[in-house]
């Protein structure tokens, strides 16, 4: 329940951030909007850069920058943080099972089911430590 109202309060915290980006019809503002839509663009490809480097999805850059870049709460960067990781991994998921054989995947099933289960144990930790 309470992970419920922080993600609906983070997501609402983002449209909000969403909607500062509008056009409107002084230059200067027009400026302002290029230059924000640069700094995150530059970021989102620094984080992007840093992670595929050393072989992460980024999440260990992506969480100070969004507390101390983009002013988000730590709860509310924590819950963003993990949004996006499910992405990276369903995005990156295609890719890596065509690298690797079925065959050795399922050589190794046990560690696969321990780290399958591993997500809903720690979100279950953390919505309990959330009480």
């Amino acid at each position: 329940m309470v992970c419920a109202q922080v993600t609906a309060e983070a997501s609402a915290r983002l449209r909000r951030r969403i909607r500062s980006f509008s056009i409107s019809a002084s230059p200067s503002s027009r400026l302002v909007r290029s230059a924000r839509c640069r700094s995150v663009f530059d970021t989102g490809a620094a984080i992007g850069l840093l992670g595929g480097m050393i072989g992460l999805g980024g999440a260990d850059f992506r969480l100070p920058l969004l507390i101390g870049l983009f002013g988000f709460a730590a709860l509310s960067a924590v819950i963003l943080n993990k949004a996006l990781s499910l992405v990276v991994v369903l995005v990156a998921l295609p890719a890596h099972l065509a690298a690797v054989p079925a065959a050795e995947v399922a050589a190794r099933w046990p560690a696969a089911v321990n780290l399958l289960a591993g997500g809903p144990l720690r979100f279950s930790g953390s919505s309990f430590l959330m009480r």
